[in-house]
């Protein structure tokens, strides 16, 4: 390769030239320095200086929030020292419950970059000016509905409804969530059982949730799942009594102060039935789908028509029926028995013009203790579950003409 540039030399240039021989520095350099002229490639992203520190933290996420932190505003410094390094890090409240993730998240990613031995972190609290424009950023402000439930937005929101309590709606609420979760959706769950509130045991997560600037962040419990419900927000084992405009009020304030970050799907435990309640909610997100859940009895069915009829009367689309507790599998034969009897589901279908989704099986050795109401991966309800979900994801989103 050297002596090729070195006959291209002595061919091109004539004897004598101003670029021939030493006096041109062209014969007399290698190939190796010739490439070394070329320009250089740019330093790595995540490289060991405080430019490739930061663009590392983008990978790191506010875990209530749900963006990156260095679009949050929330790296004040990066102090380098030796092969230690310092980020100052500015929480949106003192108390913040992340603290300690945050922290996790960032030393695991600033070990990455070679060179980088140790790493501390630095907390400090947003100014009040900083915390109110950060959430005017990500909420908009006062408005009638957050902007995950306006009809311009990407996210689907899926109202689980039924005619009666105790057909297992709210069960079939947190393990579609679930499902959706497996097959990569971005998911949220918002409780709108406000007096039967059962969402914050089922997943085993009852404490307060944050609130920043007025803004709600939705829980997140062990699995991943992030929701909102109104048993959050009282004492266990109270019950929460009240009139019909005040439960609306605060329904109101859960779809439109709650910070939901616009996921894939919004799962809505609506309450049972066709009270006021669930009309209200089903008025102010005209663009939900609703999914009836019923059991096999004909009892059952019957109500679950009523509770449909009541989504399509609000101009929701039906997006299907499930049929709950529809068989259980003879551990000793593997035959299955319908226990309840009845054909609910093809019931319901057939009468709101729909197709049944998917028949969950009943297992007998579910416990339903708190914070164990999902199916294992690898049960047959857990895999009906992600029939639904597969089926509402392949499903196109239906948006709304405005009439000018």
């Amino acid at each position: 390769m050297v002596d090729w540039f070195r006959r291209r030399a002595g061919k091109d240039e004539a004897p004598g030239s101003a670029n021939s021989g030493p006096a041109g520095g062209l014969e007399a350099e290698t190939a190796g320095e010739l490439v070394d002229r070329t320009p250089k490639p740019e330093e790595p992203a995540d490289g060991f200086s405080e430019a490739g520190i930061r663009e590392a933290l983008r990978d790191v996420r506010d875990p209530e929030i749900g963006r990156d932190l260095i679009s949050l505003n929330m790296i004040r410094n990066v102090d380098i020292e030796g092969s230690g390094v310092t980020v100052g890090v500015a929480l949106t409240t003192a108390g913040c419950p992340m603290k300690h993730r945050i922290t996790t998240d960032i030393r695991d990613r600033l070990m990455m970059i070679e060179g980088i031995e140790s790493v501390e972190i630095d907390f400090g609290v947003m100014t009040d000016d900083d915390r109110q424009n950060l959430m005017t950023s990500l909420h908009g402000g006062p408005s009638e509905l957050a902007p995950a439930f306006r009809d311009e937005s990407k996210t689907r929101i899926i109202a689980v409804v039924s005619g009666k309590g105790g057909v297992g709606k709210s069960t079939v609420a947190v393990n579609l969530a679930a499902a959706l979760d497996r097959a990569g959706k971005s998911v949220e769950i918002l409780d709108a059982d406000v007096h039967g509130s059962s969402i914050p045991v089922m997943l085993g997560s009852t404490e307060k949730p944050n609130v920043v600037g007025g803004v709600i962040f939705p829980i997140e419990s062990e699995t991943g799942l992030k929701f909102i419900s109104m048993g959050n927000f009282v004492n266990e084992g109270q019950a929460i009594i009240w009139r019909a405009p005040i439960v609306n009020k605060a329904l109101t304030q859960l779809m439109r102060d709650v910070y939901w970050d616009e996921p894939d799907f919004i799962i809505v435990d609506m309450p049972p039935g066709t009270g006021d309640v669930a009309l209200t909610v089903a008025q102010m997100i005209p663009k939900a789908e609703a999914l009836v859940v019923t059991t096999p009895q004909a009892d059952a069915a019957r109500v679950a028509v009523k509770a449909g009829k009541m989504a399509v009367q609000a101009h929701l689309k039906v997006a299907g029926v499930v049929e709950n507790m529809g068989h259980a599998v003879c551990p000793c034969c593997g035959e299955e028995m319908k226990i309840f009897g009845g054909d609910g589901g093809n019931q319901v279908a057939e009468e709101l013009g729909s197709t049944v989704m998917s028949r969950i099986p009943i297992l007998p050795d579910a416990t339903g203790e708190p914070g164990n109401a999902l199916f294992d991966e690898d049960s047959a309800p857990a895999r009906a579950f992600d029939e639904i979900a597969a089926s509402l994801s392949a499903t196109k989103v239906r948006r709304r003409i405005k009439v000018l």
